[in-house]
């Protein structure tokens, strides 16, 4: 290896990527040797934990002008539903929090939406129930806009507690904004206020939040995204807010607790894991200064009975020998679990339209443009050659926008069709022209291969925090891309109702070279056959997973298997488990500075809590179970029930 090399592959070890072991005996070869890669990887460790718990520079504080622009704008509120108002600029909002105020200012929804509640003790709710309520209000929802609080612990020793409030307003099927205002009194200048501000109008997405810069007096960091593609996960709306769609798309791994009132109204509280409820908390990742989260932390929703709008939802340690290595590592004191670390308190929601000022988006210097055009569906034939194939079964969706990429695009297609009701929506992309060695959009080599209803091929992915489902689709002559946050069935039946029917991946598609050797993607049958050992698979998996893909790796004389399994659903925070089984004699180097040893199938076993990964030795294989998002217990468990298991002929994974 040199130093180039070296330098790659160390941070993909960093970043949780797994190499050979080939690969990692050359790279701590080339480490004992060389003393500039060793700098360098002890000076990369040293800037991402400086990253990770680091405190943002200090930045001009620009609440008061925007306060004073949100005051200025005309927001017109029927008498019976309470005006929404921010807190004046830095002042407390502990007082907020008391019950009758609070009840107070939600006021009375706008209509009913029915949806199988309120429950009754007869009637006692299910995930099933959370789930389906959930999407039947997606389809109908035009308009809503609220005002939260939010409560923070432990950000520092030194700021034991903050305090900021949240507004959000949305207007199907593309028109939110999000403001966060902090009110924290800090101790110094060192502290940079957390004030953020997502506006998207359309095919126009602008967000604001504190500069990265250290110096003080630094302006805001902007972006402006113009001629945006339709649901853009590059530029995406974090709609959860307003109606948890994607966290709550599938019932595998959320817990309804029981009937409550929160804010003077009938609520159910549900329970998950932090990483599922990612999609609740997307100001964490708009920039600013946020407190580290645990992923296997408990999450405890409420949502209204009758709208199932989020209501208020809470942070809770989880507990346990990781966790409390966690908090040593990221220097956070020791974190009771019954006391929460991040609240969001809805103060008032309604479903009053916003005006359309509040969409604004402000000018802003280097706009990035997409460069977009949209067209009205009978032009794309002249503009892009042929008419585009739309699918017979839209699930109730009407046509949106029709837009042209500026140049065919692999993430999208030559044309593209978006659909919309309320706030459910499916991009359609289509290309006459693909030239790639890969699947249509942002769908990968693991994704499952799936049967549709009029005998076609696709392949298809979960939803995740980025994305909706994903399905791609091959022909000879038409390659297309699926996406949505639809259910999984209602996709497969949109993409089976198209005029084409699908076929397998061309064989050179299936095979690539990589740093560590030759991998080909190819059937259970295929591996076992090629593979100098007896394929070992787990008999017990988490709830909604399933086989999506399955590898050979030859490097050399040497061949591996590798196994992905996916959730059927959402995948947020997860992704894919992953098996690998290679013949060896020893463990590779460990990939991560931070390793612990458990037992395992009567062995000892390495964990590496960064990656979720075990690793061990057994019957002269190398054995690794990689499952980020998966806590030890579950891993263990996973890894436990390894077993030789009979393949018999059957479709391609």
């Amino acid at each position: 290896m040199n130093c180039d090399r070296v330098r790659r592959a160390l941070s993909e070890r960093m970043d949780g990527e797994h190499l050979s072991r080939h690969a990692a005996h050359a790279l701590e070869g080339h480490l004992r040797t060389c003393a500039a890669c060793r700098a360098f990887q002890a000076g990369a460790y040293r800037l991402r934990e400086q990253a990770r718990i680091g405190l943002a520079p200090a930045v001009p504080d620009l609440v008061e002008p925007i306060m004073a622009a949100v005051r200025t704008e005309a927001r017109p509120v029927p008498a019976r539903v309470p005006p929404l108002r921010l807190p004046s600029p830095r002042r407390s909002l502990l007082p907020r929090l008391a019950p009758a105020v609070a009840a107070a200012l939600v006021g009375v929804l706008v209509g009913s939406l029915a949806v199988g509640g309120p429950w009754s003790r007869e009637r006692t709710a299910t995930a099933v129930d959370v789930t389906e309520g959930v999407a039947a209000t997606a389809a109908r929802l035009e308009a809503y806009r609220a005002s939260f609080q939010i409560l923070e612990r432990n950000l520092a020793p030194d700021v034991p507690l903050r305090e900021l409030s949240m507004e959000v307003w949305f207007r199907a099927p593309e028109r939110f904004r999000l403001d966060v205002t902090d009110h924290t009194v800090y101790p110094s200048d060192a502290f940079t206020p957390t004030d953020l501000r997502l506006v998207v109008d359309g095919s126009t997405w602008y967000a604001r939040s504190p500069s990265p810069c250290p110096t003080i007096g630094c302006p805001p960091a902007e972006t402006l995204i113009t001629n945006r593609t339709p649901f853009s996960s590059a530029a995406p709306v974090p709609t959860d807010l307003v109606l948890p769609v994607t966290t709550l798309s599938d019932d595998e791994g959320v817990t309804v607790l029981g009937m409550g009132t929160v804010l003077g109204r009938q609520a159910l509280r549900v329970e998950m894991r932090f990483e599922r409820a990612a999609p609740l908390f997307p100001f964490l990742r708009l920039g600013g200064t946020w407190r580290p989260f645990f992923p296997n932390d408990r999450v405890e929703l409420w949502l209204d009975a009758t709208s199932w709008f989020p209501l208020k939802w809470s942070v809770y340690p989880s507990g346990g020998h990781e966790r409390d290595q966690w908090e040593l590592r990221f220097g956070l004191p020791e974190e009771p679990s019954r006391l929460a670390v991040l609240r969001v308190e809805a103060l008032a929601v309604n479903e009053t339209p916003p005006p359309a000022s509040a969409f604004a988006v402000p000018q802003s210097e280097g706009s990035i443009d997409q460069g977009t055009t949209a067209v009205p569906l009978e032009a794309v034939e002249r503009e892009a050659g042929y008419t585009p194939l739309t699918p017979s079964e839209v699930n109730g969706l009407s046509l949106y926008r029709v837009i042209l990429p500026p140049e065919p695009d692999g993430e999208a297609g030559d044309t593209v069709l978006a659909y919309t009701r309320g706030m459910q929506w499916l991009k359609v992309g289509e290309s006459r022209s693909w030239e790639g060695d890969e699947l249509l959009g942002p769908v990968g080599p693991h994704a499952q291969e799936v049967a549709l209803l009029d005998g076609g091929i696709a392949y298809y992915e979960p939803a995740t925090e980025d994305h909706g489902r994903r399905l791609s689709i091959h022909t000879d002559d038409t390659d297309l891309y699926l996406e949505t946050n639809l259910s999984r069935d209602a996709l497969l039946r949109v993409a089976s109702s198209l005029p084409v029917t699908g076929i397998a991946l061309p064989e050179d598609w299936l095979v690539r070279e990589t740093p560590e050797g030759t991998v080909e993607r190819v059937t259970l049958e295929l591996a076992q056959a090629a593979a100098p050992f007896e394929l070992l698979l787990p008999q017990t998996l988490p709830g909604g997973s399933a086989l999506a893909a399955v590898e050979l790796l030859r490097f050399g004389e040497d061949v591996g298997v590798t196994v992905y399994f996916q959730d059927e659903e959402v995948a947020i925070g997860g992704g894919a488990i992953r098996l690998h089984l290679l013949p060896a004699e020893e463990l590779p180097p460990a990939a991560a500075p931070e390793q612990e040893t458990v037992e395992l199938r009567g062995l000892e076993a390495r964990y590496t809590p960064e990656a979720a990964r075990l690793e061990w030795l057994e019957g002269g294989l190398y054995v690794s179970v990689e499952a980020p998002g998966l806590d030890l217990s579950t891993l263990l468990t996973v890894a436990g029930s390894l077993a030789p298991v009979p393949v018999s002929p059957g479709p391609t994974p």
